[in-house]
């Protein structure tokens, strides 16, 4: 039996490679979270972020639903979910209208008609929009503002940073959960929520980019004087490094994740220096004597492979030259000793390990950059349904994916 709350409920629902993450929140005066709890449950058949056995990766949802509600004494109903995966793509895009050869004063209206155009704007086939993100808008005079509300222009140009995704793909993430008879009260790119929660606004402004180091997958996000200019995700994750200790270790899979966690370093130590191979969870069929070295090198060269083609796309991008800002690690990766120094060597700016912005509550899962996605989606659904309660831009246009979520019909 679960107790009335007081307060209204935010729950976010992230369905990994390695785990299915569900947190609960109440949403307090003054947009105050107060963090009730975190439910986890192994991943069942879920590669890359995207679900390859759909029975399987549901019972794992219903996992970490079920101890969710009894650790926290929550009815869940609804979640803000995350969504990632290999297929997702962004770019950025502008659109612009007229207001009359005389100008004319903006207003709300005005804003909502472009971005309803940035909308309508075509993508690949199969694709559909999971977000448009406003980077800015300019006047016909080229000046740069974030609220034009109340000026006069004779055309109104805004940028945006659209994100899309394969509708196929993630139909089958929503259908997922709906099957649960749990409703989707809006969903959020994973590295978007983790940005979220680690990122203040004056880092923002400052310039960040956050690199989420997960076990299937390595998303990316860049902000540059406080908006959102390029983001990015690459098929390849922890596993990879797990995998290629695996194959030269000559070992099974659980086995090397399990060397992974307890002897993995991005630090080269004394050449003498070796470890003993032993493992508790999954033993071996015998103990053996490799150099430490060899267990460094075979996780860097992956790493350092993640972070060039990372580099590859930044140095593409134009704001490239002229970032000047942080980069902030976060994910199950970002617990490897000496990641940070690696990053630093191969990107050339600063890097520190990721920080979650406080909460009120429960401050167990604080140290835990592999939660860091589940507390942004409480943060994303915060400001969700701040807006939706003054019916600003997100409470009065309904996203393109919700009403193609609306229109899914399931199979009984």
């Amino acid at each position: 039996m679960f107790w009335k709350k007081e307060w209204p409920i935010l729950v976010g629902l992230e369905i990994g490679t390695s785990k299915i993450a569900c947190s609960v929140a109440e949403l307090r005066e003054e947009g105050e979270l107060y963090l009730l709890g975190i439910a986890e449950s192994p991943s069942l058949n879920v590669r890359k972020g995207e679900i390859v056995d759909f029975e399987l990766a549901q019972k794992s949802v219903h996992d970490a639903i079920v101890e969710a509600e009894a650790k926290t004494n929550v009815a869940i109903e609804e979640v803000y979910l995350a969504i990632s995966g290999a297929h997702i793509r962004s770019f950025n895009s502008k659109v612009v209208i007229s207001l009359g050869e005389e100008g004319d004063r903006i207003d709300q209206k005005h804003l909502m008609e472009l971005r309803s155009l940035v909308r309508q704007q075509a993508l690949p086939t199969g694709q559909i929009l999971l977000h448009d993100l406003l980077k800015t808008y300019s006047l016909d005079d080229g000046t740069l503002t974030e609220n034009p509300i109340g000026l006069f222009s004779k055309k109104l140009t805004a940028e945006y940073h659209l994100i899309s995704g394969i509708a196929t793909r993630l139909q089958t993430t929503v259908r997922c959960v709906k099957e649960l008879s749990i409703d989707i009260r809006n969903y959020c790119l994973s590295i978007f929520a983790t940005a979220q929660a680690v990122l203040t606004r004056s880092q923002k402004m400052h310039g960040a980019i956050v690199i989420d180091l997960g076990a299937g997958l390595t998303d990316y996000i860049v902000y540059h004087g406080g908006i959102i200019v390029h983001s990015g995700v690459i098929g390849v994750g922890q596993d990879h490094l797990t995998n290629d200790l695996a194959l030269a270790l000559r070992i099974p899979f659980p086995q090397a994740e399990e060397i992974k966690k307890h002897f993995g370093s991005f630090k080269l130590g004394s050449e003498s220096i070796k470890k003993r191979l032993t493992t508790s969870n999954h033993p071996l069929p015998e103990e053996r004597l490799v150099p430490y070295n060899a267990i460094v090198k075979i996780m860097r060269a992956r790493q350092e492979e993640i972070f060039e083609i990372i580099k590859e796309d930044l140095e593409m991008q134009s704001f490239w030259p002229h970032f000047t800002g942080t980069i902030y690690l976060t994910g199950g990766g970002s617990k490897i000793d000496g990641v940070e120094e690696l990053a630093q060597k191969i990107f050339g700016y600063p890097v520190k390990l990721a920080e979650p912005l406080p909460f009120e509550g429960d401050q167990s899962y604080l140290n835990r950059p592999d939660l860091y996605t589940v507390l942004g989606l409480l943060r994303y659904g915060r400001i969700f349904e701040m807006e939706s309660l003054k019916e600003g831009p997100l409470g009065k246009m309904r996203s393109s994916l919700l009403r193609f979520l609306g229109n899914i019909k399931f199979l009984n």
